[in-house]
């Protein structure tokens, strides 16, 4: 990539809407605008203050026709998202005034930019670490109030700060050790290696409790699979309707309404569902229905929890044995669906002919909402792994950045162990640096391009 060059893209949805914007960045986006734009006071832009909004015409000057009546915004550098010069021409939001001016800019100097790269300038030129970089576009791609948030605290740098913060104390402690390995006469003088030790330790256990309060980014990123599971005529679609809060699922009192999966997206306290109501699984003759049973097995397999309806009021039945031999009990949630048509109810009765090494055993009315509120809190409680969510200390981490902080760790408690053992101070300082090393990968240090473009390319073109 070449940072000389000026980039241009649409960086709003194509399509309708009441407005749409093409963003141009380099040290020649002033310039190329000014070719295409028409004021009707004469305004020059390479003259406007910064970060000023101008009135006029996108203009065709070879066949000198105005294409669009628009807003030009003009932010010079540095203070911009990539800290080059950026122009923003706000256009109407219809598809063809929007392409055409795009395709002027291109015809006038500047080049189409590549997927993320309004983003990677902004990490190539220091505006931004890699882990913002990264937080820009989840986002984007938040589903959820929390996702939101989350990737709004690491976009104002939570994760980086953390980072920043061990590198900085380990820093000081190499520059330490230097002078240690400089002067050996002199080694317990500058430090002594006990107290090595203990800020070793200190920096260990800080790695160790960042991560204890970490998740995985997925949970939030691509949802959690919950299926339905149960036989026919129990109330899994009603169930379905309920947590949805909407008709969207066909109720009957005739078994065997649903015949395929039905699929919907559900929020549960900030984290994303896809949530699939089966068919009833029952022994059937008749082949649509075979087929829908043999799809309610699958999801049931492939769900991340399963919830496990049974009749309260029928009681167990040979059908409700033959599910549950087909499942997982250690992600399935049992639910003792219609309470309300049930005068007293023993949970024993049910689990000591089904089983009880269920995730939980919740009595429910899918018809009423009781125990809803129950089922939703315990969903989310096995997301995120039995533990009570504390927004103030929860960070998302993918597995790479996982990874990369335990090996740190590690190599931190390497250099403990050998400074116990009296090793030299110049192997202690080889795992220190180690450590260090890729505690700054985590923020994009020494990276190879080719790491930086499979980041990048994940971005949509015009961020």
């Amino acid at each position: 990539m070449d940072n000389q060059d000026t980039i241009a893209a649409i960086s709003t949805p194509l399509g309708k809407s009441g407005i749409g914007i093409v963003r141009l960045s380099g040290p020649a986006a002033v310039d190329v605008v000014k070719r295409i734009f028409r004021s009707p006071k004469g305004l020059d832009l390479s003259e406007v203050e910064s970060h000023t909004l101008h009135y006029g015409f996108v203009r065709d000057p070879d066949e000198e026709i105005d294409i669009d009546e628009v807003l030009v915004s003009v932010m010079n550098a540095p203070n911009t998202y990539t800290r080059e010069g950026v122009v923003e021409i706000n256009c109407h939001g219809g598809i063809v005034p929007i392409r055409e001016t795009l395709e002027l800019v291109l015809d006038h100097g500047a080049r189409l930019a590549e997927p993320g790269e309004f983003t990677k300038r902004a990490f190539l030129n220091g505006r931004l670490t890699l882990d913002q970089a990264k937080s820009v576009r989840d986002l984007i791609e938040s589903k959820t109030r929390l996702s939101l948030e989350l990737s709004m605290d690491r976009l104002e740098g939570k994760f980086s700060e953390f980072v920043n913060s061990v590198r900085e104390d380990l820093t000081s402690l190499l520059a330490e050790i230097e002078v240690m390995i400089d002067f050996p006469d002199y080694e317990n003088s500058v430090i002594p290696r006990e107290k090595l030790a203990e800020k070793l330790t200190e920096l260990c256990e800080r790695i160790r409790d960042f991560l204890a309060s970490s998740k995985d980014g997925r949970i939030l990123k691509e949802g959690h699979k919950v299926a339905i599971l149960g036989q026919p005529n129990v109330g899994k679609s009603t169930l379905l309707n309920k947590l949805l809060k909407e008709e969207r699922a066909i109720v009957s009192s005739k078994p065997g309404t649903t015949r395929d999966t039905i699929e919907a997206e559900l929020e549960v306290d900030g984290i994303p569902f896809q949530i699939t109501d089966t068919a009833g699984i029952r022994k059937t003759k008749g082949e649509v229905e075979r087929k829908g049973v043999e799809r309610a097995k699958s999801q049931g397999e492939s769900s991340d929890i399963a919830l496990f309806l049974v009749d309260s009021n029928s009681g167990i039945e040979e059908s409700d044995l033959e599910i549950a031999r087909e499942i997982d009990p250690q992600k399935t949630i049992l639910l003792l669906n219609k309470v309300d048509l049930v005068n007293s109810l023993s949970r024993e009765a049910f689990t000591d002919k089904i089983g009880d090494d269920w995730a939980d055993v919740i009595e429910l009315s899918a018809k009423t909402g009781q125990g809803l509120e129950d089922l939703e809190n315990k969903i989310t409680e096995l997301v995120w792994g039995g533990e009570v969510r504390k927004d103030d200390s929860l960070v998302l981490l993918n597995l790479q950045e996982k990874k990369l902080l335990e090996k740190a760790k590690k190599d931190l408690e390497v250099a403990r162990e050998a400074l116990r053992r009296g090793r030299s101070i110049d192997v202690v300082a080889i795992d220190i640096r180690e450590g260090r090393k890729k505690l700054g990968k985590l923020l994009g240090e020494d990276l190879s391009e080719e790491i930086l473009e499979r980041v990048f390319s994940q971005f949509c073109v015009g961020k």
